[in-house]
């Protein structure tokens, strides 16, 4: 089970954790553990409630009226709103949905090689792959399917892009070196794979270290192979100290301008991020 700070929380939700204090105490909406050294800690099913009661609550539902919601009312509700919300979902991505939630795996492979024949893989990517794993996302929120269901999905895609990566060839000129890789500690990598196969079928150079990659590690790959270009993906939650201190280490042994990176960690601390970071937040931002 996994284990929440009440900051994590907040990055979550967005919901300052002095407000999270508060609704906690006055309406006794969450109810955290400690550890044996008295640490308070939040579980998943806190987290699922509290993005449940912060969806009521940005939809206009008070605060005091959410409080004497039972725990299943709390979820059908939410659950209502984000099903009258689905009409921006593909039939597509909705057929998808039902493979998944009835972990049907023959015809998640089947209708990913059809899909990719026909609109190719960026298409593919942006308009099916995308949407399909956000509203696995909020499956996950109103207990409608349990996150092993998202590892069943993750890992069918993530095999489905190695295999049509493998089947690209490589290219006899390359155009540069680009090092594709993962910091230490993220293992979100379906991003990454989709980047390594659009530069490899582009005939760039594509050396692709994967997931958790130490910094030592990737400073040391760097001097040998001397790459063009890093690219990258920030998914998991990161802090803005964290991402501050990873490009910091990172632009003492290359340059800043020629890395490119993604991910929702990155749009969300901003702020932190170096201006010479090319972000990529479409397939049209790599630009090499």
């Amino acid at each position: 089970m996994a284990k929440y700070s009440i900051k994590d929380l907040e990055n979550f939700t967005k919901i300052k954790a002095h407000t999270l204090r508060i609704w906690e105490q006055r309406y006794n909406l969450l109810n955290p553990q400690r550890t044996d050294t008295n640490i308070r800690y939040y579980s998943d099913r806190d987290l699922k409630k509290i993005l449940n009661i912060n969806l009521l609550y940005s939809n206009g539902l008070k605060i005091s009226k959410i409080a004497k919601l039972t725990e299943e009312e709390l979820f059908q509700k939410a659950s209502e709103i984000l099903i009258s919300e689905d009409t921006s979902y593909p039939d597509e991505v909705n057929k998808f949905v039902t493979y998944v939630m009835e972990l049907d795996d023959l015809s998640i492979q089947q209708s990913l090689n059809k899909l990719v024949d026909k609109i190719g893989m960026e298409r593919m990517y942006s308009e099916i792959l995308v949407p399909l794993l956000e509203k696995i996302g909020t499956l996950w929120q109103v207990d409608a399917i349990s996150v092993s269901h998202e590892h069943f999905v993750s890992n069918l895609i993530r095999e489905f892009l190695i295999v049509r990566i493998d089947k690209v060839p490589i290219a006899t000129s390359a155009r540069a070196k680009v090092v594709l890789f993962l910091h230490e500690g993220e293992k979100h990598e379906l991003s990454l794979l989709f980047y390594y196969y659009i530069l490899k079928s582009r005939a760039y150079d594509c050396f692709y270290l994967g997931q958790s990659v130490p910094m030592r590690d990737l400073k040391t790959f760097v001097k040998e192979i001397k790459p063009d270009y890093l690219i990258t993906s920030f998914i998991a939650e990161t802090s803005e100290d964290e991402i501050a201190a990873f490009f910091n280490e990172v632009s003492a042994f290359f340059d800043l301008r020629k890395i490119y990176a993604g991910g929702y960690q990155l749009v969300n601390h901003s702020k932190v991020v170096p201006k010479e970071i090319n972000q990529i937040q479409g397939i049209n931002d790599i630009n090499l």
